[in-house]
This record gives structure tokens, sequence and C-alpha cells, in this order.
């Protein structure tokens, strides 16, 4: 999350490309060297990429939650009427797939089209200020907010490696919801400032 943000607003702030490809081939060099020498790191993509090897032991959590996308379809099971304590933690990482199985596809794409909603008015409260120095702090509060719901979605649905990282708004965790409203509060003040 972190070097995305800093991968992303080096390039808004240079508008280099060659910053973004040099900074991609170190995060895939550090990425093998870790996978190579941390065994959780290992775990974590073993399960990525096999989580049916071991479906009762370190998989769990991403099986059942493959399963809860699935038992929620289109519409979902309604509210409370899923089974989402059968994913440990679901609270926390794993929310997102409690939300698909009881609230189905419908219910996951409104879901995604508010965090869309809010980056594009954040963008929108960037492109807006004429201070670069707000400009660029607006952008980047905007565009953290959806990197780390890009990350932690990829991670449910098994696009990406688990990170355990939370969901903006949504996840239990006392310290990434103070930061999503402080965020989100800056990024009012700093549109509503430009006013």
């Amino acid at each position: 999350l972190f070097f995305g943000i800093v991968v992303i607003m080096t390039y808004v702030a240079t508008g280099k490309k060659l910053y973004v490809a040099i900074a991609l081939f170190f995060f895939s060099l550090s990425s093998y060297i870790s996978y190579l020498l941390f065994a959780h790191v290992q775990t974590r993509v073993a399960i990525w990429l096999h989580p049916w090897d071991d479906p009762m032991g370190s998989a769990y959590q991403i099986v059942q939650s493959l399963f809860a996308f699935g038992y929620g379809g289109v519409f979902g099971t309604g509210y409370t009427s899923g089974f989402p304590r059968l994913i440990p933690e679901v609270h926390t990482d794993f929310i997102f797939a409690a939300i698909g199985e009881e609230f189905g596809l419908i219910g996951v794409t409104f879901l995604l089209l508010a965090y869309l909603l809010l980056f594009m008015r954040g963008v929108k409260a960037a492109l807006l200020l004429t201070n670069e120095k707000y400009k660029l702090m607006a952008f980047g509060l905007a565009i953290t907010l959806l990197l780390q719901t890009f990350i932690i979605l990829a991670g449910v649905t098994k696009l990406l490696p688990l990170t355990g990282i939370t969901l903006p708004f949504i996840s239990y965790g006392g310290s990434s919801m103070v930061s999503s409203f402080i965020s989100l509060g800056l990024l009012y003040a700093l549109s509503s400032k430009e006013r």
C-alpha cells in the first residue's frame, strides 16, 4: 500500500514514466527476494496460487470466502441470513466476503460504486485546487482510499495474495476507521477551502 502510494504520487508530481518502470522493477525483485527469505510470504503465495491443496488448513479463510461469494449469488442470502462466521476474522480482512454473501453481486456492485464515487470526488477536489501542495495532498488521499480498497478486495477474491489490510470505513479496527475518517475530513476541508 505505501509503496504503491509513493510510486503513484511520484508519477503524479513528476509525470515521468521512467520512475514507475524503475519502481516496478525493484518491487518485482524485492518481492522475489522476500518470497525466498520469509516463510509466511511463501505461505501466502501458496494459498493464493493453490488454495484447494489445503482447504481445511492454511487456505481455510480464502476457500470459505470463495464459498461465501458463490453462495451469495446475484441477489445474496439477505441481511443476517448468511454464514459469515464460517470465515475466521470475518470482521477484519474478510468483511467483503460477508457482504458478498448476504447482499450478493448487486450489493457488492453498490459498495464498489460508493468507493469509486469517493475516489472521483477526491480527484475532482484535487483538480479544482490551485495550490500544488494541496492538490497533491488531495489526490494522495483519494488514491490511498482507492488503492487500499483495491488491495483488500483483490486479496479476498483471490486476484492477489492476501495482505491483511482493512477495508476502509467497514472493517473492524479503530485505527483504520479513524485514519479513514481523517482522510475524508481532510478531503472535505481541502474541497471547501477552494470554495
